[in-house]
């Protein structure tokens, strides 16, 4: 069968699952999902969390309203009794009010996160994973406009900007349309968004409608003045790409001579500045002997972050698909990205949703687990939530905004482009059907149909496309679907377009 929203056909064909190879998580069970999923909770969640005109919800207004002068007399007036009730639990449990205001009662962002979950359960009920009525986080491909060659941009940017790239007043009330929908979280890249004159006026206009902001760049333009600017437009964190700890090897693959120089110093300038800055890396067969080097030199550098990027074969990247890793060299480099979110010196993020899924195979109860796209945490609650929110979240809960205004389920699906917010608005983008398959891990193929950790992974959606044509195969990156790595590799089959 074929998903139609698209502007291509997208080939969801079904392929048979195979023999199970994996063995159940531990089932730990919190009490918050049992309260959760109780029939009488959904109508409750669904009123606390429903939004006025400009997306605020009744939790945000409730938890703003909170010991804060600042907050408007009418608000403070009609939530004062749960105010009290707020107040008295964290008296009961010894909870410092500052703390608890300035990490969550009074943190815009993650209460738009826990809104945006409660109506996801009000509107589908609990689900692993579970689906969210709006994005928990958007990438926005700001430009096309790139000051880099680099070989594996999914994104095929250039040094010269296409015709028909959203106009500043565009890309202003698509801002609106993100915050009118509750979108907590936003990511700004590329293209280079530091090539962008509007960058500043819309990163400040997203801060001003309590949008946390995140800025992806190549770092050759981050000046100690332009980190400055960022974080007066309200960037709270930067993340630079580094290909390889070797000044040469780097600026091969990146295309431009002193391009390592320029990116290293950039990530200096921003923590330097105070910046919460990471160093993001995209390794190949060529790279992936370097990790050690490269996680050392992000701490040497004073990033928080380190970032894996998982290699997907769209854009230019088509042209060098045959330095992707082997399923095997990902399973050893997710195992090393695991023990070092272990060591607690730096947080670890993945793109590839087998990060996820190798914490839970190879940690105990207390490590530190990855949540997908809301991050790290540790215990066995945070492998609890993992089971909701972490895995591939394309079309379920992040989607990716094209520099024309397009909507794609993920920044490495440019081909699957689902509405355009010139001519729609976001809830209707967000309902097709393309989106509703990308959520449901239960109608996939290969060993993603059977695999016990498939509600900590789901496998990537953009891999599996890439590779075989196939919305629902099984992602050829892992380890369990060796045998699609093996007929990608092989060229059997004429629907596998890279390797083919």
């Amino acid at each position: 069968m074929y998903t139609g929203d698209s502007q291509e056909k997208i080939r969801t064909a079904r392929r048979p699952p195979v023999r199970r190879r994996t063995q159940p998580a531990p089932a730990d069970r919190h009490v918050l999902e049992e309260i959760l999923a109780k029939p009488w909770v959904r109508p409750l969640l669904g009123w606390i969390s429903a939004m006025d005109g400009r997306g605020v919800s009744r939790l945000e207004r409730l938890c703003m309203a909170f010991d804060n002068p600042a907050a408007p007399r009418t608000d403070r007036l009609k939530w004062w009794l749960p105010g009290k009730l707020i107040g008295f639990v964290l008296d009961r449990r010894a909870i410092d009010r500052e703390h608890a205001k300035k990490k969550l009662l009074h943190h815009v962002p993650t209460l738009r996160s826990l809104a945006l979950a409660a109506r996801g359960i009000a509107r589908y009920g609990l689900s692993k994973p579970q689906r969210f009525p709006a994005p928990l986080m958007v990438v926005w491909n700001f430009t096309q406009l790139c000051n880099l060659k680099c070989r594996h941009c999914y994104q095929n940017s250039s040094a010269q900007r296409p015709e028909g790239e959203l106009t500043l007043d565009e890309k202003l009330r698509v801002v609106d349309e993100l915050a009118a929908n509750g979108v907590p979280f936003l990511a700004v890249a590329g293209g280079e968004p530091l090539t962008s004159k509007d960058l500043e006026p819309v990163l400040t206009h997203a801060a001003w409608r309590g949008i946390h902001l995140t800025l992806a760049t190549n770092g050759t333009l981050l000046t100690p003045e332009r980190v400055r600017r960022l974080m007066d437009c309200g960037v709270k964190y930067i993340e630079v790409s580094i290909d390889s700890p070797d000044p040469a090897e780097h600026d091969r693959f990146r295309g431009v001579p002193g391009a390592w120089e320029r990116a290293i110093q950039g990530i200096r300038n921003s923590v330097a500045a105070g910046m919460r800055t990471g160093l993001a890396t995209t390794f190949t067969r060529a790279t992936v002997d370097k990790f050690d080097r490269i996680v050392q030199l992000a701490k040497e550098l004073g990033c928080a972050t380190f970032s894996h990027f998982n290699f997907i074969p769209v854009g230019r990247g088509e042209q060098c698909a045959q330095y992707d890793l082997s399923p095997e060299q990902r399973e050893e480099l997710l195992e090393k990205l695991v023990e070092v979110l272990q060591d607690g010196e730096l947080n670890v993020i993945s793109t590839a949703p087998q990060f996820g899924r190798s914490c839970v195979m190879h940690l105990p109860g207390d490590g530190i687990f990855s949540i997908g796209h809301a991050g790290t945490g540790a215990g066995r609650k945070t492998m609890v939530l993992a089971r909701y929110v972490g895995g591939c979240g394309a079309g379920r809960c992040y989607c990716c905004i094209e520099p024309d205004g397009r909507v794609t389920p993920c920044v490495y699906m440019p081909s699957v482009v689902v509405g355009d917010l010139r001519r729609q608005r976001l809830a209707e983008i967000w309902n097709c059907e393309t989106f509703r398959i990308l959520a449901d891990r239960e109608d996939r193929g290969d060993h993603c149909a059977v695999c016990d950790l498939r509600v900590f992974c789901g496998g990537c959606r953009a891999r599996a496309l890439a590779y075989t044509g196939d919305l629902t195969a099984g992602d050829p990156g892992c380890r369990f679907n060796r045998h699609v790595w093996e007929e990608v590799t092989q060229g059997a089959g004429a629907a596998l377009p890279v390797l083919g």
